[in-house]
């Protein structure tokens, strides 16, 4: 609308200036060089504005002419850039939907049309990476190393690919370059500190835990379980070679967590060793009154061995004290109400825990059993300890070795205990879990072909486990039998 007003404007106002020339003609008067001429106005304003048309037209020509290499040169440069965005853009795709071939041949295509090295190498990286080829990745990676703007990114690249084939000495020299550098980047922390895990550099992955907590990589809570298990692992390394610092590592263990039973415990004979028996007791009362733990009733009763039984028992009962609600503790009581010969105490204890267990471990079979056996019930005994042969066993109470030793774990078991402990906040029991007890308990000979057992034996079986009753706490039975049989069973076991 508003360009139909103008034209129409623009109309009007050429009618009336030609008017206005018709009514006033006039003559136009040049003289130059002596030469003179005439004529009307009207033909002098048209052949000026004719002239001053075609030295406009001479002028761009010119310019046109004098200005076309340069156009030419701009309009190739963007076709180019065009095309190397767009083999760019291809390179990504083929390398995100993993068609390593198509990102390798764009990605060079990309390189050859873009001056942009440190993106087409980078860009080539990840297209050999996607294709497989990680020798090619990495070196396109060292090249990137050149460039400041494309350090960070080259160590992240070279750090994952020494990860992916297991080389834990790279990894962890990229990621502690890149860790240096760059105090936001929270994948060189994870990469540098779960390479010295795994190289069992204890005390070096605890600095690096400690600095990536000051940088807010890792949670404050799971920073102390963590630091807790790596001191652990890290004194047990220098219990032969140097006992004071083993002892300076496991009380900075227990003192980041005190729930960690294997510090507390490492701490205790530690410090018994040195005859400070109690610092040692501190240790554990302070570790129990956090989360007890069999395996460490286990080192306050063996803590001093010159005790009376009676002096080991009081300790014990005061150890129990400490957090009278917890079931490791009113376990404690039990044992100590057996070994001093208590049996209705022991029974009072220990009907509520069987009570609420559903289906009772080995462990509290065979405390049923001693309660039984201090009572004079024989027979009663005999079947609490054929039930227990057949019940779970506790992983909490497997964690105590055979020969005395507690938490007897590998190299293996501690770097997997950094992160179970650390983010999960619960122990692992690897003797519980490869079957190490059963393995110990199983004969050599029962490793060797076994005759097949007769028919008869067999359906009886079959047939007594299919009859089998629910039996109360106090008259536990053998499962699939009836009383008398159960008491002849429980004989000949």
């Amino acid at each position: 609308m508003i360009r139909l007003i103008l034209a129409v404007a623009f109309a009007v106002l050429t009618a009336a200036l030609g008017a206005f020339l018709a009514l006033n003609p006039g003559r136009a008067t040049f003289e130059f060089l002596g030469t003179r001429m005439e004529m009307p106005f009207v033909v002098a304003a048209g052949g000026t504005i004719l002239f001053a048309f075609l030295v406009l037209v001479v002028w761009w020509g010119v310019y046109m002419l004098w200005t076309s290499p340069d156009k030419v040169k701009a309009f190739l440069t963007r076709r180019r850039r065009e095309q190397g965005y767009d083999a760019l853009e291809r390179a990504l795709i083929a390398s995100a939907a993993g068609d390593g071939e198509a990102a390798v041949r764009q990605a060079a295509r990309a390189d050859a049309l873009l001056e942009r090295p440190a993106l087409s190498r980078l860009l080539a990286a990840r297209a050999a990476e996607a294709a497989g080829n990680w020798d090619g990745a990495e070196a396109h990676y060292e090249a990137l190393l050149d460039d400041n703007r494309t350090r960070l990114v080259a160590r992240r690249g070279l750090a994952q690919l020494a990860h992916d084939r297991g080389d834990h000495n790279a990894t962890a020299e990229h990621a502690s370059d890149a860790f240096q550098q760059a105090r936001g980047a929270r994948w060189a922390f994870d990469a540098l500190f779960d390479a010295q895990v795994a190289q069992g550099r204890w005390e070096a992955a605890a600095a690096t835990l400690g600095e990536g907590e000051k940088r807010k990589h890792v949670a404050p809570d799971i920073a102390r379980r963590r630091r807790a298990v790596l001191l652990t692992a890290a004194a047990l390394d220098c219990e032969n070679s140097d006992a004071e610092r083993a002892r300076e590592l496991a009380l900075s263990a227990h003192r980041a967590a005190p729930g960690f039973a294997p510090a507390a415990a490492l701490a205790a004979r530690l410090l018994a060793d040195a005859r400070r028996h109690k610092r040692a007791s501190e240790v554990l009362e302070s570790a129990w009154a956090a989360t007890p733990h069999p395996a460490l009733a286990q080192a306050y009763r063996e803590l001093r061995k010159s005790d009376t039984k009676a002096k080991r028992l009081e300790r014990l009962n005061a150890l129990a004290a400490l957090n009278p609600d917890h079931r490791e503790s009113r376990l404690i009581r039990i044992q100590a109400a057996l070994e001093d010969g208590d049996a209705p105490l022991a029974r009072e204890l220990l009907g509520p825990i069987l009570e609420a267990a559903e289906d009772p471990s080995a462990r509290l079979c065979a405390l049923a059993a001693r309660v039984a056996r201090l009572e004079g019930k024989d027979e009663q005994a005999r079947r609490w300890m054929t039930r227990a042969a057949h019940a779970a066993a506790e992983a909490d109470w497997t964690d105590i070795d055979p020969d005395g030793r507690l938490f007897a774990y590998t190299a293996d078991d501690w770097k997997r205990m950094v992160y179970v402990f650390g983010d999960e906040s619960r122990l692992t029991h690897p003797r519980y879990e490869r079957f190490e007890r059963i393995a110990e308990a199983v004969p050599e000979t029962a490793l060797l072909e076994s005759p097949r057992p007769k028919r008869a034996a067999t359906s009886r079986a079959a047939a007594s486990y299919a009859g089998a009753t629910p039996r109360m706490p106090d008259d536990p039975g053998v499962d699939g039998e009836d009383e008398d049989d159960g008491g002849e069973g429980g004989r000949a076991a």
